[in-house]
């Protein structure tokens, strides 16, 4: 009976462990990576990162999100203007 503790209980405890794993990498994968851009604006009196209505991925993909207007070519971000956004393939 010792001998069966000794062998299963480990092995219980890896198999939940690979099991959290898995489950918590395709929870998210299963998220939805569309989003809207927010471009940082340094000229704003008060909310420096604006939303914009340009739709971006949150998967990398080489291309970089970008938004145009009268005062030029803006990359986009996430909201908070802390991480990249990329363009839809």
């Amino acid at each position: 009976m010792r001998k069966l503790r000794k062998i299963a209980l480990p092995l219980a405890v890896f198999a939940l462990g690979i099991g959290s794993a898995y489950a918590t990498t395709a929870s998210v994968k299963s998220g939805s990576t569309v989003e809207l851009g927010y471009r940082f604006d340094p000229l704003a009196p008060a909310e420096k990162c604006q939303m914009t209505e340009q739709e971006c991925s949150t998967i990398p993909s080489g291309d970089v999100c970008t938004y145009t207007d009268v005062s030029g070519e803006h990359n986009l971000f996430e909201q908070g203007c802390v991480n990249t956004l990329y363009k839809i393939q």
